[in-house]
């Protein structure tokens, strides 16, 4: 009698575990994939480098910035980088009969750019820079075509620039972009004879006209 009662009781634990483990696999089958960022899998890989022209008020007047940047980037959707741009008015002089006096100004840092429905022949996206760079005032040491400067002012600054862009693929290699952001800087805080200097001294928006090379 015992004996039939452990028979019994197996098969039922038997049927119970069957049953059970049946219902986890349809659930299972039922239940979506769960969806992520980056997919699963392989990874598409690819990277190119650009040139940068940028567009905007330096110290109270249109300044043309130059520059590079560079990017890794993944399943042609996220872009991992970083670039430099510079600035500086002292390359030109005046007649006047004072020594001209101006600035210059670089930064770079870490770029990353989300690339919006990348295939399509035009496209947009999205990208920051967070980085820091210097601004320094300087004043030629005689008026006139003199490239012998003096520094009167320079720090370090801290800066993050927000920017979204249209972005055409000329080639699978070529891209052309163009768009506009804000500049925010932090850390300048001078006077310097009778004039101040302060992060709105290089801060605002500008225009960015971009060259890509390279295959992704």
């Amino acid at each position: 009698m015992t004996r039939v009662i452990s028979i019994v009781i197996t098969l039922a634990v038997l049927l119970l575990y069957s049953t059970a483990y049946a219902a986890v696999q349809d659930t299972a089958k039922s239940v979506d994939p769960v969806q992520t960022l980056i997919p699963a899998g392989e990874i598409h890989s690819g990277g190119f480098g650009a040139l940068v022209v940028k567009v905007g008020a330096i110290d109270g007047e249109t300044a043309v910035l130059f520059g590079g940047r560079g990017g890794w980037v993944i399943n042609r959707t996220f872009v991992i980088g970083g670039g430099g741009y510079g600035y500086t008015d002292m390359m030109h002089h005046t007649q006047n009969t004072v020594a001209d006096t101006g600035v210059s100004f670089g930064y770079g840092g870490l770029e990353l750019e989300y690339l919006i429905a990348s295939s399509n022949v035009v496209h947009a996206t999205i990208m920051t820079l967070i980085g820091g760079g210097g601004l320094a005032v300087m004043r030629r040491s005689q008026y006139g075509p003199d490239n012998d400067f003096n520094t009167l002012y320079s720090t370090s600054c801290f800066v993050f620039e927000p920017a979204v862009n249209i972005e055409v693929n000329i080639l699978t290699w070529l891209r052309l972009g163009v768009g506009g952001g804000y500049r925010f800087v932090t850390g300048i805080d001078a006077v310097v004879g009778n004039k101040t200097y302060d992060n709105s001294t290089v801060s605002g928006l500008f225009g960015v006209a971009t060259m890509k090379f390279g295959p992704y």
